[in-house]
């Protein structure tokens, strides 16, 4: 709320070539309280003044020699584009032709000569609460603005070392696990004929279990590297990436007795390998979790959007998951499915994720048990 010793302190510049106007409006204000009131006869002071004094409120005349009130406020357009700074104009003209002029030059009330003394008191309040309202609001802003520039520069700090210590972590952890599996394999090869089927069980278990732990310390490594390692954004073309994902899937599609169907796929701004990493991610799950005595077959499938997105889907003829579960799926070591049916870390889709977000993409997904699923990923086009 404001108090009325806010508006009395405002600046108020008088600009009218009558000394006799101005002298009645002085006395008006000074009754009312106002403690900083300027005024001239000279129009063209305008500018120098506004400049000086930086007014929150101008009253204006429009019948000037040497200068009009219209080519004073074109003046004003200059110093204040925004027109912050609101104009009460000062004139005998009452015509709407003259009003709507004044209005489309940067006038926000009118005020009749001769002037009726309580009217003018009004209008120079109400355009001066006006300007001290806007005022706050733009103070406002600059605080929240400022304030969620601080939070997120904060927030991006905090990620980066977050994935910084993810990736020194999983880093120092791969020689005392290399060791583990080492000397697993040893005790189980010098050993063999000493242990018991107890003794080449737990042995098994172990080895296992350190196997599974360094594909978590080489996907968590994965993962941090989309932050800590990206390159620099260059051409991509998706059909390349995506041939080159399918050289790599060679043996699994033959293993699975498998098929991926790839339509002509667009270029596009991105990191090359990431590409590489998301489309190899989606199609190899694909062909994972196919359902028993039945092929798997892959679609990726392209189209663009009348928003100027880029979307691929990647579809399949798998097992499918429940969509009560979508939210889970994007989360780092979220399994749908045990260890003992597939393999994995339930690290994938959260890569997967954490590239388009990085590409400023979309990334989502529909299926029904059953009935496979189909990824969907939109990605910003090429330029």
């Amino acid at each position: 709320m404001l108090e009325t010793k806010d508006y009395l302190q405002s600046k108020i510049l008088i600009v009218d070539d009558e000394p006799s106007n101005i002298l009645l409006l002085e006395q008006m204000m000074t009754q009312e309280g106002y403690t900083h009131i300027h005024s001239t006869t000279d129009p063209t002071q305008v500018s120098r003044m506004f400049g000086e004094i930086q007014p929150d409120l101008i009253l204006l005349d429009l019948n000037m020699p040497k200068l009009d009130g219209f080519e004073v406020m074109s003046q004003l357009k200059t110093l204040d584009p925004e027109s912050h700074v609101p104009v009460l104009v000062l004139t005998a003209l009452k015509d709407e032709k003259t009003q709507l002029r004044a209005l489309r030059s940067g006038a926000k009330d009118f005020l009749s000569k001769p002037f009726d003394l309580t009217e003018a008191g009004l209008r120079i309040r109400n355009l001066v609460e006006m300007r001290l309202l806007h005022q706050r609001v733009l103070l406002h802003n600059q605080i929240l603005e400022e304030q969620v520039q601080a939070r997120t520069a904060e927030l991006e700090r905090s990620t980066e070392e977050l994935m910084d210590f993810a990736y020194i972590t999983s880093h120092d952890l791969q020689e005392p696990l290399r060791k583990i599996i080492v000397f697993g394999d040893r005790l189980a090869q010098k050993f063999d004929s000493t242990l018991n089927d107890t003794g080449r069980d737990y042995i098994d278990r172990m080895q296992k279990s350190a196997i599974r732990m360094k594909n978590l310390i080489d996907d968590l490594l994965g993962f941090s590297r989309i932050t800590t390692h990206s390159k620099p954004f260059q051409t991509v073309d998706l059909n390349e990436v995506v041939s080159e994902v399918l050289s790599d899937l060679e043996i699994q599609i033959e293993n699975t007795g498998g098929r991926v169907d790839v339509g002509s796929l667009p270029t596009i701004n991105a990191e090359r390998f990431q590409m590489r990493q998301l489309f190899q991610n989606l199609i190899s799950n694909g062909l994972k979790y196919h359902q028993e005595k039945v092929p798997p077959m892959v679609k990726v499938v392209y189209q663009g959007l009348n928003n100027g997105m880029e979307e691929i889907r990647v579809s399949d003829n798998g097992k499918g998951f429940d969509e009560k579960y979508l939210d889970r799926i994007f989360r780092p070591f979220e399994r749908l499915h045990g260890h003992s049916e597939y393999s994995g870390t339930g690290m994938g889709l959260a890569i997967c994720q954490k590239i388009v977000l990085q590409h400023e993409g979309k990334i989502t997904a529909h299926s029904t048990i059953g009935q496979g699923a189909s990824f969907i990923v939109q990605l910003p086009p090429k330029g």
